[in-house]
């Protein structure tokens, strides 16, 4: 058995399993980008009632601005802490996260905007949802599989 996986026995000192593969560099690189527009649009979310303007395409009140803010600050955070480890192992529950909100948000988008009570701007977001939808799921098979 092995430190790194106490379920797999070797003769090897060190193994490399799924989980601790490395990260592509295009991969990682992708991940900073994503940090780093998280933390931008989650501080300007924390502060837009002092500075007076709002993000959400609908009016939303000051509390629930810091807490949509708050969300997105943490997700920035956790991008940052993958590009920082750069393995698979740090990356896979954020990439569950992404992938699971992605979907949740989908339905309940669909759902509210096929029966008229969403404003139109939320198909906009619904289609950008999809699409980021698509690399999030393949990124997650392919590294679980490899």
């Amino acid at each position: 058995m092995t430190e790194e996986n106490p379920t797999h026995a070797t003769s090897q000192s060190t193994v490399r399993t799924t989980h601790s593969k490395p990260l592509s560099a295009g991969l990682r690189a992708a991940v900073g980008v994503t940090a780093a527009i998280d933390l931008i649009i989650g501080l300007a979310f924390l502060f837009a009632p002092e500075l007076g303007f709002t993000l959400w395409p609908t009016p939303i009140a000051p509390v629930l601005s810091r807490f949509i803010g708050s969300i997105i600050v943490g997700n920035g955070v956790g991008a940052w802490l993958v590009v920082r480890q750069g393995t698979w192992e740090g990356a896979r529950v954020l990439f569950a996260v992404a992938l699971v909100y992605g979907i949740v948000v989908l339905v309940a988008l669909l759902y509210h905007l096929l029966l008229g009570d969403a404003a139109l701007f939320f198909w906009i977001y619904a289609v950008v949802d999809a699409i980021f939808l698509g690399p999030i799921a393949y990124i997650y098979w392919r590294y679980e599989r490899s």
